[in-house]
């Protein structure tokens, strides 16, 4: 090979792909493609050690026996994806864990090559990359870019990641999430997100003393809040205005004791800011607990407009597969100011003489920020209706200083708020965790 790949280190390629990880936060399944498999492969390794310490990454070899995912499996045993497709063992059987990395796991070739269109274009991979997306794991998956069936294949994934310049006329609509040039010095990758699904950028945030742009979120979010896996959600492909995701039954199980393990080794999503535990608003009162997506939107289209600071927060049941869409209205530092809220909704039949009621909920996904300027009601409200639009309930709160910080949910406890973040990393957002502060406006 004389190429510039074969020029360049492994590790070069490695450490772009580390680089480039921070393009794939909120995608579930990945495309990572090359004129040379073998840089595409040091890539993949790159980006799948960056996101496994938030999250179970599995990588898959659809070119067949590419020598640096080879080297990390780490066993004798031939059976890969080919023999996964060919006689339906779970990718759990197939996946190998890295030594060292152990939420990171490689699913080799198999006894065959996997590079046939009967593989690479089956339909299952829809089901696979779903599963994934309700788990907030990531499947990248290492293909040759004239590998047969690709195209059907990158219309059940997320997008491309492209090493060098591999030739995807073919796939003129294929969605490039980021590049990784060949060295001789690799560059940082450029982001070149050209999504043709409903994964668009969020709205940057406003300056702010406390929030950051949406890569300052972002690292925020890498340092402070370790992912929670077994997130149960299904990826809309739709533009759908739905606050929430209906959860879909998974098809073709991933998981197996290591996986399963690994998962359970995954950090509680932490706020960024317990200093302010002391001043959070933890008071809101709880208008509905529903278990359809579809009965909390009706209350929430229904009567949100009549009530301070709606929202819906995502909840699991215990350790079932079941969730709560809970509706909550107003947020407040006093106890008794939600109890006033109460009997208001109920006066105004809002709300049934048996039904409202406090809840302590403290904990908010933090959005975006509006500073304290001139006209900061109209930019809030501007910002609350984009969001609207995007399919994300969000609310304001003033502070002290006059900004304005923008949450969606309302939690008891951390660990609650799993389920969803997984939803607002699908819909493009990077949201951090923190005690919810601030008066409503």
């Amino acid at each position: 090979m004389t190429g510039p790949a074969a020029r360049a280190p492994g590790g070069a390629y490695e450490g772009a792909g580390r680089q480039a990880a921070v393009a794939l936060r909120g995608y579930s399944s990945v495309i990572v493609t090359s004129d040379d498999p073998v840089a595409a492969a040091h890539v993949a390794i790159g980006i799948g050690l960056a996101e496994s310490a938030h999250r179970l990454v599995m990588i898959g070899d659809l070119v067949g026996e590419v020598a640096p995912l080879q080297a990390l499996v780490g066993d004798d045993d031939s059976h890969g994806i080919f023999d996964s497709f060919e006689f339906g063992t779970s990718f759990g059987r197939i996946a190998r864990e890295v030594k060292g990395a152990p939420n990171l796991f490689i699913m080799p070739g198999g006894t065959e090559s996997p590079a046939s269109e009967t593989i690479i274009g089956s339909e299952r991979w829809q089901h696979f990359a779903s599963e994934f997306a309700n788990a907030d794991e990531l499947l990248l998956l290492v293909v040759a870019p004239t590998a047969p069936g690709i195209a059907k294949l990158a219309a059940q994934v997320d997008g491309f990641v492209l090493v060098g310049a591999p030739n995807l006329e073919m796939m003129p609509d294929a969605t490039v999430l980021t590049k990784v040039p060949h060295p001789s010095v690799i560059a940082p990758p450029r982001i070149d997100i050209r999504s043709k699904i409903s994964k668009t950028p969020a709205p940057p945030p406003s300056e702010s003393p406390w929030v950051p742009s949406k890569v300052g979120i972002t690292a925020v979010l890498i340092l402070a809040a370790g992912i929670a896996g077994g997130a149960l959600f299904a990826r809309s492909r739709s533009s759908s205005k739905a606050p929430v995701v209906v959860a879909a039954p998974p098809v073709d199980s991933v998981r197996n004791d290591s996986i399963a393990a690994a998962r359970a080794r995954a950090a509680v999503v932490a706020p960024v800011n317990p200093a302010d535990s002391a001043i959070a608003t933890p008071f809101s009162v709880e208008i509905l607990a529903a278990n359809t997506a579809e009965g909390a939107n009706f209350e929430l289209k229904r009567h949100g407009s009549v009530m301070p600071s709606p929202t819906i927060s995502l909840v699991p049941i215990g350790e079932t597969e079941a969730t709560w869409y809970k509706v909550y209205a107003g947020a407040y530092s006093d106890s008794s100011d939600a109890e006033k809220l109460v009997r208001s909704l109920r006066r105004r039949r809002i709300v049934a003489d048996s039904a409202g009621s406090v809840a302590r909920v403290p904990f908010a996904f933090l959005v975006d920020s509006v500073p304290a300027v001139a006209g900061v009601t109209a930019a809030v409200r501007d910002k609350i209706q984009s969001y609207a639009g995007r399919g994300v309930q969000v609310y304001g709160l003033t502070q002290s200083d006059g900004s304005v910080r923008l949450y969606t949910g309302a939690f008891e406890r951390p660990e609650q708020s799993s389920l969803a973040l997984s939803a607002l990393r699908m819909a493009g957002l990077a949201p951090v965790l923190a005690y919810r502060t601030g008066r409503i406006p």
